[in-house]
């Protein structure tokens, strides 16, 4: 499967074959980080996030994104906190939905209940589990790390989706010292491993994951 933006990477695991998806779902924000970092938008500066650059892209969460950090940031370019940002995506799930439904790695139901009509999401089977095969390959070391596995490494590890994936003890081990920024190898730049250990201290979330339907 060819690589997808990390929102959506995120969000596929998210997703249950049935439908319903982990709460974590509210640390999406954090992926559109990583794939900010990626695209060498930003750059984080311990826990706060720095514009490099605001170009517009023509992809649309990607300038929403851009446009709430440049404001926040103000003309002196200051340091946003990633948290805050985090928060202020958290509802952004269904956009990513929407974008793996017109690549075919989702199929959107229109559900109704009482009086509301809403979409519900199902993932493609084998595309979530090339994607968790994907990951664990990382964590085995079986497969070289790179800027991308890094930051899906840390998100995973610090959403709780790791304890929830399958993963062995010692496969998860390995995803926690990713997370770190630790041992990440020679392919992974200084700028990404700084991201992992933000998103890992910053992100985590807490102990108990529950599904929404």
């Amino acid at each position: 499967m060819t690589a997808l933006p990390l929102p959506e990477e995120f969000v596929l695991l998210l997703h249950k074959d049935n439908g319903s998806y982990y709460s974590t779902s509210e640390y999406t924000g954090a992926a559109e980080l990583g794939e900010l970092v990626l695209r060498h938008r930003i750059e984080f500066v311990g826990k706060r996030v720095q514009v490099r650059d605001a170009a517009p892209s023509g992809i649309g969460w990607l300038d929403e994104c851009m446009a709430y950090l440049v404001k926040k940031a103000g003309a002196a370019n200051k340091p946003v906190a990633a948290p805050r940002f985090v928060q202020y995506r958290r509802g952004v799930r269904k956009v990513h939905c929407a974008a793996l439904a017109e690549r075919g790695l989702m199929r959107c139901e229109r559900k109704s209940a009482l009086l509301f009509t809403y979409d519900k999401y199902f993932p493609d089977p084998a595309a979530r589990q090339a994607l968790i095969a994907e990951i664990r390959a990382v964590a085995r070391e079986e497969r070289e790390l790179d800027n991308r596995t890094a930051l899906l490494a840390a998100l995973v590890h610090a959403t709780g989706l790791v304890r929830v994936l399958g993963l062995e003890r010692a496969e998860r081990k390995r995803l926690k010292e990713i997370s770190k920024g630790e041992q990440l190898g020679k392919t992974v730049e200084a700028v990404v491993a700084a991201a992992t250990a933000a998103i890992s201290a910053g992100g985590a979330v807490a102990a108990t994951m529950s599904t929404s339907s």
